[in-house]
């Protein structure tokens, strides 16, 4: 049976169209590449991200808490015409392990430790180049690996600095490893940030492979008497990044140089025909007619996203990186870049339409190109 949408509901397509802006050469034979326009839009449901606590409550108080996290490589479905691609994804569990990762949720002042574990196999799935400043374990096996907060503030040795890295079991580590276990203090303001890969030279790779993850400290204490919208229904995480894929399904990664003399696989930037959303290309999402927030986190390597919807509806603007903003903003457009992340609200109950388009106007790469995106035209349902 159909699943069937209350007619108060609004179909949000978290399409953020692309357009095309000028050439994206790839340097490759195209007809090993699969056609975004091959991928229907809006056919696969946005899924929540699954939750890790960085606490543990005992008899009524939060504590301090130890969690495991690892790297593994597993098959993911992006779309639902898309064969399983080949990823490497952050979990608890090989079976656990999603893209992005399971979002790891912090009190401020609770202390949280993570064993960060590397189960990667002996050869990388994506092209890398080691010509370049890179991590290189001395009998050239396995994939080196350390994890950074982005916008966390700790401690030096629990920061992932790129010699920090190891491989599967530590058997390999960079020279700046110091230890297995990252604490994490959480005692910077409420906010939003991101774990990723850091490896020198393989940050990139890395992270198109699929090594990305939201971090949240959250205080009850300063945020409950803001009245925002909460719970796992109306507080989204969204991970956004770009990606292109082979017809076969595994992630493309240009495997020549745009220096190829000097450097045989290192390209400066990378830019993917197809968005993907908590894993999913082009999702879609049901909301009811009333506000929601969502955290948007700029996983992608070089794109700049300046969001809009289509039905005309604001952002009221919270937040930006790991903190709130002094007072509400409010704009019918928001840029984010790499790395950066939009903690936005928005009140569908004042849309006039069933139908909002999340889009996207922004050049590529950012800002040297101004043209004019195509119109984005929704789906019908």
């Amino acid at each position: 049976m159909g699943r069937r949408y209350n007619l108060c509901n609004i179909i949000v397509v978290l399409g953020v169209f692309l357009g095309i802006l000028g050439s994206c050469s790839t340097g490759v034979n195209s007809q090993i590449l699969l056609s975004s326009h091959k991928l229907k839009m809006f056919v696969d449901e946005i899924p929540n991200i699954p939750k890790v606590y960085g606490y543990e409550v005992v008899d009524g108080k939060a504590v301090s808490t130890s969690l495991t996290i690892g790297m593994f490589q597993k098959f993911w479905k992006f779309h639902r015409d898309l064969p399983p691609s080949p990823v490497f994804a952050y979990g608890t569990s090989k079976r656990k392990a999603t893209i992005p990762g399971p979002t790891i949720e912090a009190l401020h002042g609770i202390d949280t430790y993570i064993t960060w574990q590397n189960h990667l196999p002996k050869k990388h799935i994506l092209p890398w180049d080691r010509t370049i400043p890179t991590a290189i374990p001395r009998d050239e096996e396995g994939v080196p690996t350390v994890v950074h907060l982005h916008g966390g503030i700790d401690e030096p040795e629990s920061d992932g600095h790129g010699h920090a890295w190891f491989t599967k079991g530590f058997k390999e580590r960079g020279s700046r490893w110091s230890k297995k276990t990252y604490h994490y203090h959480n005692q910077q303001h409420a906010g939003n940030m991101w774990y990723h890969d850091h490896a020198m030279g393989l940050t990139r790779a890395n992270l198109l492979a699929g090594l990305i993850g939201s971090y949240i400290i959250r205080h009850p204490q300063v945020e409950d008497p803001l009245r925002l919208p909460s719970g796992d229904e109306f507080d989204r995480v969204l991970v956004v990044c770009d990606r292109d894929f082979h017809k076969n399904g595994s992630i493309f990664m240009n495997s020549t140089g745009n220096n190829p003399d000097i450097h045989p696989e290192w390209q400066p930037e990378y830019f993917g025909n197809v968005i993907v959303v908590n894993g999913k290309a082009w999702p879609y999402m049901v909301v009811s007619r009333r506000k929601y927030r969502f955290r948007i986190i700029n996983t992608s390597n070089a794109r700049f996203f300046r969001f809009y919807l289509s039905n005309g509806l604001p952002f009221i603007n919270i937040g930006s990186d790991s903190a709130y903003l002094d007072r509400p903003t409010t704009s019918k457009r928001t840029l984010v870049a790499p790395s950066e992340i939009a903690d936005v609200v928005i009140d569908f109950s004042k849309s006039k339409s069933s139908i909002a388009v999340l889009s996207n106007d922004a050049a590529y790469p950012f800002p040297s190109v101004n043209h004019s995106l195509p119109d984005s035209i929704p789906p019908s349902y």
